[in-house]
């Protein structure tokens, strides 16, 4: 097991290096691979539903998204592509509104749980992807994905330690994420802090410290209760991972969980830069 999380660490490591850093092909790199990852979110979600007894259509939601996603992604670098792949989306929607009329209660019941599934997590995970579009490309997804993440690491790092000391630590929500502590909650916040301070200091950005500072306090509640949130859901399914979308660390919506709420919490934080 620890030999695939390597290997999928690398290999996802070895995507964002190309995404970001790879002048010439990064941004259609950032085309192909983004939107197949939140339309994978999107489908093991509902695959987990389903596995708990609640009916959900996994593939045509994963397509919606997708599709979505691709043309929201495609807007940006072709915009011929982005009416095509909307047209797509729109015949898919309709599709579904049509099955409704078959009146069976187990196709009713998909379509609605599916389409809350799309409704509460797709929103916020498209709009993670547009801020890779902001000048400079990438920038400002690096700068959220990095102060995003350093919630979970720094979590996990103090959390694991201070579970250690004598009588432990102090546990947040024992029955949603048993290891989830407060002492846990701010080694997050302190790493993100650093971070977001890092990119203050040498990013040339231009943003004020003090934008800095709130952006990371921010993004580091958001990254922790889209992580709970995840948490709570795979909980209810009792299911550990959300699937196997990354060799050794679960599935896609298990990488991106602490985004649920972060790609919609960020983009009022970046048109505040210039006020702060």
């Amino acid at each position: 097991m620890f030999k695939f999380r390597i290997i999928g660490f690398v290999l996802l490591m070895a995507l964002l290096g190309g995404i970001f850093f790879w002048e010439a092909g990064g941004v259609w790199l950032f085309a192909a691979a983004a939107p197949a990852l939140v339309g994978a979110a999107i489908g093991e979600c509902c695959s987990m539903l389903n596995r708990s007894g609640r009916q959900t259509f996994v593939l045509p939601a994963a397509l919606i998204v997708w599709i979505i996603a691709l043309g929201v992604v495609a807007g940006f670098t072709a915009p011929v592509a982005f009416y095509t792949v909307l047209m797509l989306s729109v015949l898919l929607i309709i599709a579904g509104c049509g099955a409704l009329l078959t009146m069976k209660s187990e196709t009713v019941e998909g379509v609605f749980n599916t389409a809350g599934v799309i409704v509460l997590f797709a929103p916020s995970l498209v709009l993670l992807l547009c801020s890779y579009f902001i000048q400079p490309f990438g920038y400002w997804l690096l700068y959220l994905c990095l102060v995003t993440k350093a919630t979970d690491t720094g979590g996990y790092i103090v959390g694991t330690l201070t579970a250690k000391l004598p009588g432990g630590n102090h546990k947040i929500a024992p029955k949603v994420s048993p290891k989830k502590s407060y002492e846990g909650l701010l080694g997050g916040l302190i790493l993100s802090l650093a971070v977001s301070w890092a990119f203050y200091r040498f990013g040339g950005a231009g943003t004020a410290l003090v934008w800095h500072i709130v952006s990371a306090v921010v993004l580091s509640f958001g990254s922790f209760f889209g992580d709970l949130t995840e948490s709570a859901v795979k909980r209810v399914c009792n299911i550990k991972d959300s699937g196997s979308f990354v060799p050794g660390m679960g599935g896609a919506f298990d990488v991106l969980d602490s985004f649920i709420y972060n790609g919609l919490l960020f983009w009022p934080l970046y048109f505040m830069k210039d006020l702060l």
